[in-house]
């Protein structure tokens, strides 16, 4: 049986996102929701790549088009996630 082969990274993908989804019953548990999401990121990254070992020994080359988006969506999380930060530093700033 042929094993099927995925781009490189994909399960590191799934991995994280599975991770923040786990992330937050570990925060909410743990009474400080923001260190679930940060847990829950490690957890999945870990996961993601003995997973990306195990089931995708030979992973397919990403097209042009494929990085391509990947950058732009990796830019516009950093963007958002500056701007999130920026917004709730300041505001812890101005009611504090």
């Amino acid at each position: 049986m042929k094993q099927k082969r995925y781009p490189e990274g994909h399960f590191i993908e799934w991995g994280v996102a599975l991770g923040l989804i786990l992330g937050v019953p570990i925060g909410l548990a743990l009474g400080n929701l923001a260190w679930g999401p940060a847990i829950g990121v490690i957890l999945g990254i870990s996961i993601g790549f003995s997973l990306e070992k195990q089931k995708n020994p030979n992973p397919r080359q990403l097209t042009k088009e494929e990085e391509n988006v990947m950058k732009g969506n990796m830019t516009a999380i950093l963007y958002s996630g500056t701007v999130i930060f920026l917004i709730v530093l300041m505001s812890y700033l101005v009611f504090h």
